[in-house]
Parts: C-alpha cells; structure tokens; sequence
C-alpha cells in the first residue's frame, strides 16, 4: 500500500468544526495578545501573524486536495490516523509506541505498520507520524482541524523569534513581520501536515531561546530547557539543519561574548580561547547528533544527498515537474565548494519565469526575482562596503552564515524546484530577515521594548 494514494475523507463538516477551532483559537489569541501590547507594541501584529499561517495551512491544504492530489502530507496523516485508532482501542500500548524508537519497533505486530515498514523506519518519518497522531486525537481526527491545529504551533515558534529580533530592532517590527509571517512559499510549506513545519517553529524557538540568554541575559532556566526541546526535536525530524544552525549559531555567540569585553587587549587575549571552546562544542555536538542520525549521520551524508539528487531528477523527469541541474556535482568538499555559487544562486533565485512550466513554481520564480532585484540594488549601491556592513552587524553576519550555508546544501540535492521550495524555507526567511536589516543598514543595537 502507497499511503500517498489515499486521499483523506474531508467532509462539509470537517470545514465547520476548523472554523469552530479557528474561533477559539482566536478568541485566546486576541485575549492574549491584547494583554501583552500594554508592555510590547509589536503584539498588535499577533492576530495578522497568525492569521498568515492558519491561512497558509488551509491554503497548503487546499492545493494539496485538490489541486496535487498526492504529497507527503498524506502520508503522514494517513498512517498518523490508523495509529490514532490503535491508541483508542489500547491506549497503554499508544503509550508504548510514542515512546518508541523506530529501530525498536516490531512493525509486524501493528496493524497501522502493514505495508509502512520502508516508510516508517526512519526516525524523522516516524516522530512526525507520531506527532502528528497526537494532533490528530486533539482534532477529532479531522484532517483540516489537524492542517489548523499544526500551522497554530508553527506560528507560535516562529513568533518567539519574530519578538526576540523586534526587541533587538524595534523600529523595524513592520519589516520583521513581513519577513517572518508573509514569505508567500515560507507560510505555505512551513504550515501545512510536514516535517518542515515542524522544525521551523523549533528553530524560531531555538534562536530567540539563544537572544534571551545571551543578549538579554533573562529567562536563563526556560531558555535552557527549550533551547534541550528544540533541539532533540529538530534532531529527530532534520538533523542536517542543526549541522549547519549550531556553528552559525556559536559563532553568533562568540562575537556577541567579544563585544562584551571592553578591553581590546582581554579581547584579544580571551578571543582564541573561546573560538577553541565552542569550535570543540560544535564538533562535540555534531558528533553526538550524528550518532543517532540515520542516513543524515556525518559519515553518510555525502551519499544521502546524492541520493536526494537521484531522486529528485527522476521524480523530475518522470512526473513531469520543474528539475533543475547544476552540472556534474562531486560530493567532496571540494567539489561542494566549486558549487556554491550555482547553489545559492538556485535557491535564492530561480526558478528564472521562463523555467516556469506549473502554476506551483510560478510562486517561487516571483519570490526569486523580487529577492534577485532586492540583492543587486544593495550590492549595486554598497558595492565592496556592503560585504563590511554584514561583518560588523553580528545579529546579519549569523542569519547570512546559516543561510548562505543551507542554500549551498539544499540547492546541490534537490535538482527539483518544487522540492527546493519547500527544503529551502528556513534558508528563505532567514536570508530576508538579513536582508530587512541590511536595508535598515543599523550597526548599533536597540534594545528597548516600544
């Protein structure tokens, strides 16, 4: 069985009962939010964010029903709601399996598992399975309350981060907002039933975890604990970003820990001792990480993007989608190098409009070309000053490492643009958030709450 095939049942009543959840949430929301804009302007914007990414699920569901037919989406929520049914009938033994490794499982024993075995084996599959399984039981088993119920959570991540960089830049909180919660391809593909909405709410609480411990210096314990959470979860579901998140991240750090020294001499002096410090985190991390990464492990992720690449080409060629190539790719690090260029301009820019040939990519083509236009005015008018401007703000320097990095990653694997759009959104938002403070050009933080 192809659980992709098997389109789930949407009643007239399954819309009634979101618009009746949508209600609620929205009621709490405005309650909520009306009581913190006495202390925080920027929560006049929470009803508009919100109602991006509620919008953005339905409107993910929407071409997924019935204009795709078919996605990974289905698959999820499919074999996410026959486990639901297990848990109804033995919920201890629900219990059991949410706390279960995949590689622990006995997939012979579970009527949810028949015909799943390749599809569930893998970690990340299995822990959005049972994510969404868990939503799937507060929904009522409803597949648009369930679309409601995911895209809710996402904007509450994304959110965290959203409000930790109006803090820093408070005169920018309109721009923000748009960067943020009104990416056209980044509020679809990061609401909808999918592993990416998932781990780009964990990365919004990731980072702004990392902006109240570190330049805030409030929140200490709750950081910690959510900074553990996020990261296990983004662990579990794509690894590879915390590859690429957690050294962008510590270097963040480490200019943040510089600026604190006025001692140009200490500086100096304690400037090797902390690179040496959180250089040794990182790889320590990344080795832990990598320990229970499956096919995202470090040893093996050479061949795993290869494999994306293979994939996502014959996908291509054989479902008549928009692929894409860069040419002979050598997976080592030097060939990775040799493609960087090709890579980030694929991801930030293309597809150019005349490689559009579906109405799914003509999105990403638009967002390409505003951003292409955006970059060369900025490049056009700084010239070579526009490289100092990114180093001496630590916050651009840290959102253009990650994104830069992640483009380079998903841009040689994807060979696909509607693959790309979706793989890329964490590499999207971020890069306009640089791009926000770049036009902005602030070199000095502001850290009062307006």
């Amino acid at each position: 069985m192809n659980p992709n095939r098997y389109i789930p049942d949407i009643w007239s009543f399954d819309y009634i009962v979101a618009f009746l959840y949508i209600l609620i949430i929205y009621l709490f929301a405005f309650a909520y939010s009306k009581n913190k804009l006495k202390v925080d302007s920027s929560y006049k914007y929470y009803m508009w964010a919100l109602s991006a990414k509620i919008f953005g699920g339905l409107g993910f569901l929407v071409l997924t029903v019935y204009y795709w037919g078919g996605g990974d989406t289905y698959s999820y929520w499919n074999t996410a709601n026959d486990f639901t049914s297990l848990f109804f009938q033995d919920p201890i033994k629900g219990l059991r399996i949410i706390f279960t490794p995949a590689s622990e499982m006995n997939w012979y024993e579970y009527e949810f598992a028949y015909n799943r075995h390749q599809f569930l084996r893998s970690t990340d599959t299995f822990t959005t399975v049972k994510i969404t399984a868990i939503l799937n039981i507060l929904s009522f088993r409803s597949y648009v309350v369930c679309t409601v119920l995911y895209s809710t959570f996402s904007f509450l991540g994304v959110w965290s981060m959203y409000g930790a960089f109006s803090r820093i830049y408070p005169h920018l909180k309109k721009q923000l907002l748009l960067a943020f919660f009104f990416i056209p391809s980044v509020v679809l593909w990061g609401s909808g039933i999918l592993k990416d909405t998932i781990t780009i709410s964990a990365m919004g609480y990731l980072v702004s975890s990392f902006i109240n411990l570190i330049i805030f210096k409030e929140r200490k314990t709750k950081s910690l604990i959510i900074i553990v959470l996020a990261t296990l979860t983004i662990a579990f579901l794509k690894p590879y970003i915390l590859y690429v998140l957690y050294p962008a991240l510590f270097i963040w750090v480490q200019s943040n820990i510089k600026a604190l020294i006025k001692s140009n001499l200490l500086r100096r002096l304690l400037a090797p001792f902390v690179a040496v410090v959180l250089i040794t985190l990182t790889v320590f991390m990344s080795r832990k990480l990598s320990q229970s990464a499956g096919r995202y492990q470090l040893d093996r992720i050479e061949n795993t993007l290869e494999g994306f690449q293979s994939w996502h080409t014959t996908v291509s060629e054989t479902q008549h989608q928009s692929g894409y190539t860069l040419g002979t790719v050598d997976f080592s690090l030097t060939g990775i190098i040799k493609s960087v260029p090709q890579a980030v301009v694929v991801t930030f820019y293309r597809p150019y409009l005349w490689e559009v040939y579906n109405a799914s990519t003509l999105l990403a083509a638009m967002e390409g070309l505003i951003l292409f236009l955006i970059s060369l005015w900025l490049l056009l008018k700084y010239r070579i000053k526009l490289f100092r401007l990114i180093y001496r703000n630590k916050d651009v320097l840290f959102l253009f490492i990650f994104s830069i990095v992640f483009a380079v990653v998903v841009g040689i694997s994807s060979y696909n643009f509607g693959a790309l759009s979706r793989y890329k959104i964490p590499a999207q938002m971020f890069f306009v958030v640089a791009l926000v403070l770049l036009i902005d050009k602030t070199e000095d933080r502001k850290y009062l709450i307006q």
